[in-house]
């Protein structure tokens, strides 16, 4: 029986190409479960990091709306007409304005001098430079929170683009190992496929040796008396 060794070593060896290829399957499989799971990390923290900046998005585009409408830039009347209203009753101008003209007033009255064109000329200097003081304050605290949400969205894009790129690479990652499985799989098939007949040819070339008798026809792996 001198092929049995032969037969015995093909068989094992169709066995090891069966758990290589099992193996190469488990691979790609745990490397695809382990992609998804990255990724939804990943998108897990995009969105925690949306949540948190959108606020400040949010108030930083009504900041550039208030104050494009206060600059009067836009084109739009009835929205320069809001902003300017806002600015007056959100900055205390309106307050210190009427204040400040009553202070003027009451002083000149004091003095004999209510209608006179030096009160008209205090009021209009009053008025003038505590519009310039309070408009350029309202202009810087428009441009801060526009500031703070464009700041924001940057952030928020860089983490878009590292949200996006680690899932690429974790879905690359995953097919490399699932392509490098697949040929793997090709090749452990086809040595499985040489290795059976071998171990069939094996077999055959055992069947004719041990057959073979006064006036019989000897069995090879190539069939009879080949």
């Amino acid at each position: 029986m001198p092929a049995i060794p032969a037969i015995i070593g093909g068989v094992a060896a169709i066995g090891g190409a069966l758990i290589s290829s099992s193996a190469a399957s488990n691979a790609a499989n745990t490397a695809a479960s382990t992609a998804a799971a990255n990724n939804a990390l990943q998108s897990q923290i995009y969105d925690s990091n949306k949540a948190l900046e959108q606020p400040y998005i949010t108030r930083g585009n009504a900041a550039g709306d208030e104050l494009n409408g206060f600059l009067g830039l836009g084109g739009d009347p009835a929205k320069s007409q809001a902003a300017l209203q806002t600015y007056l009753n959100s900055t205390g101008y309106q307050f210190n304005f009427n204040q400040g003209q009553d202070a003027i007033t009451s002083n000149k009255a004091a003095s004999g001098l209510l209608d006179s064109g030096s009160t008209l000329k205090a009021l209009d200097q009053f008025g003038t430079g505590l519009a310039d003081q309070y408009g350029q304050q309202y202009v810087g605290n428009l441009e801060n929170v526009s500031g703070t949400g464009a700041n924001a969205a940057n952030a928020l894009s860089n983490t878009g683009a590292a949200y996006a790129n680690s899932v690429s690479s974790n879905n690359n990652n995953a097919a490399t190992v699932s392509a490098n499985a697949g040929l793997a799989n090709a090749a452990n098939i086809t040595g499985l496929i040489g290795n059976a007949f071998s171990a069939y040819g094996a077999f055959r070339g055992a069947s004719s040796y041990g057959g073979g008798g006064s006036g019989g026809t000897p069995y090879n792996a190539f069939g009879p008396g080949g």
